[in-house]
């Protein structure tokens, strides 16, 4: 059963041995990450404690927190020794009773009549309904991890739309309100930015911030997208049609650089999208930071609030000292991935494949799932990613660039040598990902 995390893999380099210090020197490391915490008292918080007179954050991570108790827990708190609920033993049918409960507290801030109301409005007026899937649990149930989908059908036959619902109710998804308004408002940037390009994507209609009296009175945050035909790549088949797809759409992305790093954004629909902080990260743990106009600054900021975070016990609970030296490597080490012209591109950070959206020829109908988009050196936007990677050689930590990846990198060379100079390596995948052994 997949849930959502708010932890991304830590897997130790060997070149950290100069940060792995002896045993007498453990406690200056815990003084450390003291010292930081001290000096990091306005990191910011997804929640609080629920637990009364607390007072601490709630930790960012699996069994944070818990729909069964409707809670989320600090780092002493989400222990068992305090937290009594059943969560980590769940069977399926009850896993399901409780998405089935967090999807019905969703649905129910909803105001269909609104909704349709909007879309007619964006439509030529043309009636329409909104459809939920039959199921909010496996296949057709239109949910990932983070967001809800409705579609919007219209009485004329014409394309349907889908409208896009941050997943805020659930408490074991941790997803807190203000950084989904963002995180809307990027997405739908991201999109209106991708629709003066050649990258097939959905387009974009329109998005609602009820905390800005800008929802229309739908009263959930949302985004109304256009729903694209095909189906999510599984992975197999002709991969090297695959390849040379994404070898022009890289193509077509080189095309458009920027002169800062983040997310793209805006503040109403009718504005156009500009680069602002970036949205976040792949595994929803940052709040948004930036922009920047170096690769370095960037690298370092993204590296200094996981360490704010640590310190302050928000993330990796179960062994933050390992963690906060793994990032404290990482900091110290930015410049290695440092770009020295300094143009940014676009980058989809979700990139593992099932983004992708397929016809049954195996062609390229569109990308979907930009939420986290972001704005990054040349070297990140071009680099090997999650599309190519042998997953479970990734998450263990071996070091090797997969068939996948070597097939991706000669599509590239084809369209030219520099693209797949950036496929040389996956030193950029290691960064974000964890490194090997």
């Amino acid at each position: 059963m997949r849930r959502f995390r708010h932890q991304r893999p830590l897997l130790l380099p060997s070149s950290l041995s100069t940060y792995l210090i002896p045993s007498q020197h453990l406690l200056h490391v815990k003084h450390q990450c003291r010292f930081a915490s001290q000096n990091h008292t306005m990191a910011q918080r997804f929640f609080d404690c629920s637990v009364s007179e607390c007072g601490r954050p709630s930790a960012r991570a699996v069994g944070a927190g818990c729909d069964m108790c409707s809670s989320y827990f600090c780092r002493v708190h989400m222990s068992r020794d305090f937290h009594k609920c059943s969560t980590g033993d769940l069977d399926i049918a009850t896993y399901n009773e409780l998405i089935i409960a967090e999807i019905g507290r969703l649905r129910a801030q909803i105001n269909e009549k609104a909704v349709c109301e909007l879309a007619s409005s964006l439509n030529d007026g043309k009636p329409c309904i909104i459809e939920y899937p039959s199921k909010v649990v496996g296949l057709g149930a239109l949910m990932g991890c983070a967001n809800y989908h409705a579609r919007i059908r219209f009485g004329d036959g014409s394309p349907s739309w889908l409208m896009r619902v941050p997943r805020v109710s659930g408490f074991a998804v941790g997803f807190p309100v203000s950084l989904a308004e963002y995180l809307i408002r990027s997405e739908y940037a991201t999109l209106k930015f991708l629709e003066t390009t050649a990258v097939p994507a959905p387009r974009a209609f329109s998005f609602g911030i009820p905390s800005q009296g800008t929802d229309h009175g739908i009263g959930v945050c949302f985004l109304l997208m256009e729903e694209l035909s095909g189906k999510p790549w599984d992975g197999q088949g002709d991969t090297a049609k695959i390849w040379k797809g994404l070898a022009e759409i890289f193509m077509e992305l080189e095309k458009h650089p920027f002169t800062k790093a983040g997310s793209l954004y805006v503040e109403s629909p009718d504005d156009l999208p500009s680069v602002s902080a970036t949205a976040s990260d792949r595994f929803v743990c940052l709040y948004s930071y930036g922009p920047f106009e170096t690769s370095v600054a960037y690298y370092t900021a993204w590296a200094e609030q996981y360490l704010a975070l640590i310190a302050d016990d928000q993330l990796y609970p179960q062994f933050p000292i390992e963690a906060y030296l793994v990032y404290r490597f990482l900091q110290d080490n930015a410049f290695q991935l440092s770009d020295s012209e300094d143009k940014f591109f676009l980058k989809h950070v979700d990139d593992k494949g099932d983004h992708l959206m397929v016809d049954e020829d195996l062609n390229i109908t569109g990308i979907i799932d930009w939420q986290m988009a972001r704005i990054v050196p040349r070297r990140e936007a071009f680099a090997l990613s999650l599309v190519s990677a042998d997953m479970r050689a990734l998450c263990g930590g071996d070091v090797s660039l997969s068939t996948k990846d070597l097939e991706l990198s000669n599509a590239l060379r084809e369209k030219g040598a520099w693209l797949a100079s950036y496929t040389g390596d996956e030193k950029v995948r290691r960064f974000f990902w964890g490194f090997g052994a």
